[in-house]
């Protein structure tokens, strides 16, 4: 199948032949979707707690955490081009529409009522300067209805360059003292949570390769800032998707996509390719965030809340789990097999439960432990108000077994009613907070591959030089690479979710200092 020039190109990128040539036969056999039985919801499937109990959570993760590693995980290296991309097709209108600046603006209202907040948004004050520089300022450009200079100042490289940096490197917040980047609001927040008795607060972010140097720079700086402000110490590292999750590209037959000279093409495998990347981290509990999704001050205490509250729930069901698994190692008394059982119906699964309570002791230690022996992870679910996204549902896999997942619309087939259906009663949202344990009862490390459902990975039709291929994505970091794991939903309020999608957001209320 591979030239030796081909076979080259896969071990320089640490990619079997074997995993390329599966890679293609997931192409020639496609990818089934999901099959939806009901949406997590309430009471079946996301659990619910009361103030107190809350409470409870709270104060078990503040006991325990000093005594377990503990990172925050942020995926960090997506571009934030798709955040500006109005304001991108808008820098087109105004080149096109030379005098009729007016006639745009009517069109688009949204656009108006940024230029007219303008000095509002969090990097005014940058974006003033870098004008003044070149001879003019805002004010001068929106009067003169020079709105196209404007934009370029803001996006391109003769400004700011927001339109080619990370979202993280973006200043996303106001304060007396100065605009935070989205980046240094994660500092902020794990703080509040993370810092063990020493004062030491370990982050991890995924950037890539072309803003790490700009990520490092800026660590350093505010590393700096707070261990002479507030004596914390960030123990700040930073990852890369490897080169050996790239997935190889197919042509519309199937068959690998060529370029110049018969070399193969390798396209980025999403991000489903950080499992690896999580698998790397030393500390055996991770808090996992997206970057954009972090508030300004006078509403981190809520959002530092309901983290402890997954923390809690998070440490108490490993400290369960992790006594069942040692003491099944011992043999399986009635009492234990009992509260097994009734443990696993009440938050894992009643099938299973159901399928425990039928075996005999040798056997139901074996199922028991190929249930319980796995990662873990708590989840926070907002109620749907509509943001695009996934969900927390019950779903079959094709041996049957039930089991909780956050599945995305792109993995259902929406063209069946009755999958259209179950998927449109969901109640919840995936907002991506998550407290996840890596880490047996043996402490030793899980091998998280094994635990990828890699059916649920994504082939999307990309071109390339004006030809079509086929494009595949690995099974999503909190979708179908963490389908073997253990998951619990639980509910957390709307206000722990701040997303910014586009440029827009940052003047809703949430975001407002």
């Amino acid at each position: 199948m591979f030239t030796s020039a081909q076979l080259k190109q896969l071990s320089d990128r640490g990619i079997s032949p074997e995993l390329a040539l599966g890679q293609l036969e997931i192409f020639r056999k496609g990818i089934a979707p999901v099959s939806l039985v009901k949406p997590a919801i309430p009471g079946d499937g996301i659990e619910v707690y009361d103030i107190k109990q809350i409470d409870n959570y709270v104060n078990l993760f503040r006991k325990e955490q000093h005594g377990i590693p503990v990172v925050k995980f942020v995926p960090a290296s997506g571009a934030a081009s798709r955040m500006f991309k109005q304001l991108f097709e808008a820098l087109e209108l105004f080149n096109n529409n030379t005098g009729k600046a007016a006639s745009v603006l009517s069109k688009t209202p949204e656009l108006a009522g940024f230029f007219e907040d303008l000095k509002n948004y969090p990097f005014y004050k940058d974006l003033a300067a870098v004008s003044i520089a070149t001879g003019s300022d805002p004010d001068s450009l929106i009067a003169s209805e020079n709105y196209a200079e404007l934009l370029s100042l803001f996006l391109s490289s003769k400004g700011l360059s927001y339109g080619d940096l990370p979202k993280g490197l973006l200043k996303f917040h106001n304060y007396p003292e100065g605009a935070r980047t989205a980046f240094e609001e994660h500092f902020v927040e794990a703080a509040l949570y993370l810092r063990d008795g020493n004062h030491h607060i370990k982050l991890h972010f995924t950037v890539s390769p072309e803003h790490r140097k700009l990520f490092e720079s800026l660590a350093a700086e505010l590393t700096k800032k707070y261990k002479e402000r507030e004596g914390l110490h960030f123990d700040v590292d930073f990852s890369e998707q490897k080169p050996s999750t790239d997935t190889l590209a197919a042509d519309m037959e199937n068959n690998p996509f060529l370029l110049d000279q018969g070399k193969l093409l390798f396209r980025p495998g999403g991000h489903g390719a950080l499992l690896d990347n999580m698998q790397d981290l030393n500390e055996s509990m991770a808090f996992v965030g997206n970057i954009d999704n972090i508030s300004p001050d006078r509403v981190k205490a809520q959002r530092v809340r309901y983290k402890q509250l997954l923390g809690g729930i998070l440490i108490e069901r490993v400290q369960i789990i992790h006594s069942f698994l040692k003491q099944m190692e011992h043999g399986i008394s009635t009492r234990l097999k009992s509260e097994i059982t009734e443990f696993v119906e009440r938050f894992i699964s009643a099938s299973s439960a159901a399928e425990l309570s039928t075996l005999s002791e040798k056997d139901f230690v074996i199922r028991a432990e190929a249930i319980l022996d796995r990662p873990i992870r708590v989840c926070g679910m907002v109620k749907n108000v509509g943001e695009p996204g996934g969900g927390p549902f019950w779903i079959s896999d094709k041996n049957g077994a039930i089991s909780k997942q956050i599945v995305e619309s792109s993995q259902v087939d929406l063209s069946d009613s009755r999958q259209d259906k179950i998927f449109r009663e969901a109640t919840h949202f995936n907002p991506v907070d998550m407290a996840c344990f890596t880490r047996d009862y043996k402490g030793e490390k899980f091998h998280l591959e094994k635990f990828r459902d890699p059916d649920m990975a994504f082939i999307a039709v990309k071109s390339q030089g004006g030809s079509s291929l086929k494009a595949l994505e690995l099974p999503g970091l909190w979708n179908g690479s963490m389908a073997g794991w253990l998951t619990f939903f639980v509910d957390v309020p709307i206000e722990t979710f701040s997303p910014v999608k586009t440029i827009f957001d940052l003047r809703r209320e949430e975001h407002k200092s």
